[in-house]
């Protein structure tokens, strides 16, 4: 996997995986104002960190609001979603692995 590119993952989305470590992995994620990440659950613990924008995330049903310089944790298997209410940019970081996005080979 080259770890420079970005991927499409949703449609006003991209993001960019970074080399991982043993047990940890880190991606930037790009969001277009309205761009809506589809609610889905994973078994890793998820931390959001806000770099740029204003977002709106969905988590169990519950929904709260991050800014820049904001952080909001997901725990695992927590249905979640996110809509950006601005251009936006995040880092999300995973524990474990998320083997699933380091095996797809999509990429822009």
């Amino acid at each position: 996997m080259d770890f420079e590119l970005w991927e499409y993952s949703e449609p006003g989305i991209k993001r960019k995986l970074y080399k991982p470590g043993e047990k940890l992995m880190i991606m930037k994620v790009v969001f277009e104002e309205g761009a809506e990440g589809a609610s889905h659950s994973h078994p890793h613990e998820q931390l959001t960190y806000c770099l740029k924008g204003d977002m709106e995330f969905t988590i169990k049903g519950k929904v709260k609001r991050i800014q820049e310089g904001e952080v909001l944790t997901i725990p695992p298997h927590a249905v979640h979603g996110a809509k950006a209410l601005a251009p936006s940019i995040i880092l999300d970081v995973f524990t474990p692995l998320r083997e699933d996005l380091l095996s797809d080979t999509s990429s822009v």
